[in-house]
């Protein structure tokens, strides 16, 4: 009921990854990503463990391969379980448990991997890796969105439609490119796509909210609104942000 995929761009060391589901809240269980590391994928009956556990892995410089192998053997349940793992270099790993019933497939691309379950066809990872392939030179979540959008267009998942999904891809200053997540919708491919195309120029703000609060200006409205506030409540010994109104920088 899972389809996703993983990917890294060779130019600016960002990892990403996508993934859709029919259950609610993908974004917070399924993916990891590290900036310049790595990405790691737990899915089917997923632990959310067994994704920190990978992630850590890679941080610490294995392979995708050594990195799935650990997690394999260190898990009691692994069987009901479906891993991705890219590294560092690109190299791409998976594993499916033994008690997956469904159709489950994963393919492997440039610097890329998209894995199923229960899926409607053993095409729609193909389909997700050559949607991301063909959008070369397009920025990763751009890619990574195509490519979950094909999974959708190829079948996706064999009973119900995607309810939720997460869009995430990496920065080198810790602050990550974009982190979105559509947690319950009626097609939730396409409301990621609505909530991706939103976020649009507010990452640079967002950036330079979280990295260098002090260049960013005050919003007037917010800055006029509260001081009536405080002294429409008597609270201005306690906030006394209007004696010192002309240290503030604000924006219309």
């Amino acid at each position: 009921m899972t389809y996703s995929m993983i990917a890294r761009c060779t130019e600016t060391g960002a990892f990403g990854g996508i993934i859709g589901t029919s259950a609610m809240a993908v974004g917070n269980r399924c993916l990891r990503v590290s900036h310049g590391k790595g990405a790691f994928l737990s899915q089917h009956r997923t632990d959310p463990r067994l994704g920190d556990r990978g992630i850590a892995l890679l941080d610490n410089g294995l392979s995708a391969e050594d990195a799935v192998a650990r997690v394999v053997k260190g898990t009691p349940d692994i069987e009901w379980r479906q891993l991705a793992a890219l590294d560092a270099a690109g190299r791409a790993a998976v594993h499916h448990g033994r008690r997956m019933y469904s159709i489950y497939t994963h393919s492997v691309g440039q610097d890329c991997v998209a894995v199923g379950n229960i899926l409607a066809n053993d095409r729609v990872t193909d389909a997700m890796v050559a949607a991301h392939e063909a959008a070369s030179g397009a920025p990763l979540e751009e890619r990574l969105l195509r490519g979950l959008e094909a999974g959708r267009d190829a079948g996706g998942e064999i009973l119900e439609p995607v309810r939720s999904s997460a869009l995430r891809v990496t920065a080198p200053d810790g602050v990550d490119r974009c982190d979105l997540r559509v947690d319950l919708a009626e097609e939730a491919v396409s409301a990621l796509r609505g909530l991706y195309i939103a976020h649009g120029d507010q990452e640079a703000v967002l950036r330079q909210v979280a990295l260098e609060p002090e260049s960013v200006p005050v919003m007037r409205a917010l800055f006029e609104r509260s001081m009536e506030r405080i002294f429409e409540l008597g609270l201005e010994e306690r906030f006394p942000t209007a004696q010192r109104r002309e240290s503030w920088v604000l924006r219309d």
